[in-house]
């Protein structure tokens, strides 16, 4: 229905022709016509055929419609009639040119044309009302191919907007799935590379074959459900449903020597099923950048409690908050951490938690170590 209702602009024009003809407009008229479907035509034809599917076709050839259109108003001028198939063909003209005019000289052609189709009709006996008519018909085609200009534009900035979520989102996802996973190879791969001990060594190797194998394994379930479920934007979290999960992330941190659990104050029965997600993405991150920017070994203390908000205008709130606390990095023994990260992982939490409601917090602590914490509303 859309490819026949953009060419239904060709329908009138051979009404116009044959009402000519058989009216006797005069043989200046009919010239005129003849010259205009033999030049203006093909072109707005090629026109319309490269605009199917395509946001801006090329225009280099209607600038020559239009000049041609012009043209062909001079013998319309001396038969002191009008043409209804030169003055329909210039209105499309019209709209094409408005929709897609890119430089001076397209402009100008535009002027000339839309000026010479309100100017011709006047000269005619008592052609005010003519002129009149023509000007009405010229605005509105104006109109038409700026209102089409204005559409064409939101939808590039709508898709160059789509695209640029679509990277995001994708960066997101990768983040989540190999970030834990890689930045825990690394440290593997230094925790080997310092020790001569074979024991050590064949346990760090079938550690890093493990992390590897799962990494694979997300990034090809990624990939598999982006491309098998078209429109699927939706984020991946790690299904994690309750307060065991959030115990396994943190004793499956590779080497934490001094790390503990306080769990005590949660009401894991008030806990909504979509927020373990989010806490466990939350701890996944903090663990991560514990491991990137002051290593594995120092002090780790991880605390979720429920508790009622604190806010003053919002007594009756309930929250819970899940805090991660890391000691300062001891850098004299060789234990630091691996280096900065990109900011990926953060971005994407604060999104994930801002979309609950919630808050997120990261800075440093009072004794030099590092504190994420993140408070979440049981009432999202």
């Amino acid at each position: 229905m859309k490819t026949v209702i953009t060419w239904l602009w060709l329908l009138p024009l051979p009404l116009t022709f044959a009402l000519e003809a058989l009216t006797g407009s005069g043989w200046l008229v009919i010239l005129a016509d003849l010259f205009a479907l033999a030049t203006a035509l093909p072109i707005l034809i090629r026109t319309q055929r490269a605009a199917a599917g395509v946001t801006r076709p090329q225009i280099s050839l209607l600038p020559f419609a239009a000049l041609a259109l012009i043209l062909a108003l001079i013998p319309v001028a001396a038969a002191s009639t009008l043409s209804p198939t030169v003055m329909w063909l210039s209105l499309v003209t019209v709209v094409m040119l408005s929709r897609w005019f890119a430089t001076g000289l397209q402009l100008l052609l535009l002027i000339l044309l839309s000026v010479g189709n309100v100017v011709v009709p006047g000269l005619i006996p008592d052609g005010i009302t003519f002129a009149f008519g023509a000007s009405t018909v010229i605005v509105a085609s104006l109109s038409l191919g700026l209102l089409l200009r204005m559409v064409d534009r939101s939808l590039l900035e709508r898709q160059a907007t789509a695209a640029e979520a679509e990277r995001r989102r994708m960066a997101t996802e990768l983040h989540d799935l190999v970030a834990h996973e890689v930045t825990g190879i690394v440290v593997l791969s230094q925790a080997a590379a310092r020790s001569e001990d074979a024991g050590i060594l064949r346990t760090a190797l079938s550690k890093i074959e493990e992390s590897g194998t799962r990494t694979l394994e997300e990034i090809r379930s990624l990939v598999s459900d982006t491309t098998s479920v078209p429109g699927n934007s939706g984020a991946r979290s790690p299904v994690v449903s309750g307060l065991q999960g959030l115990v396994d992330r943190a004793n499956g941190f590779a080497e934490a020597e001094d790390l503990t659990l306080d769990l005590n104050g949660t009401d894991t029965e008030a806990v909504p099923t979509t927020i373990w997600p989010v806490l466990d993405r939350v701890l996944a991150e903090a663990l991560t950048n514990i491991r990137r920017h002051a290593g594995s070994r120092v002090p780790i203390t991880v605390r979720l409690l429920t508790t009622t908000s604190a806010m003053p205008d919002d007594g009756s709130r309930r929250d819970i908050i899940l805090t991660v606390i890391n000691g300062p990095s001891a850098g004299g023994t060789g234990a630091g951490g691996i280096g900065a990260g990109s900011g990926t992982g953060l971005h994407g939490l604060r999104t994930r938690v801002d979309h609950l409601g919630g808050d997120l917090f990261a800075g440093p602590s009072h004794d030099g170590g590092w504190v994420l914490e993140t408070r979440l509303p049981l009432n999202p």
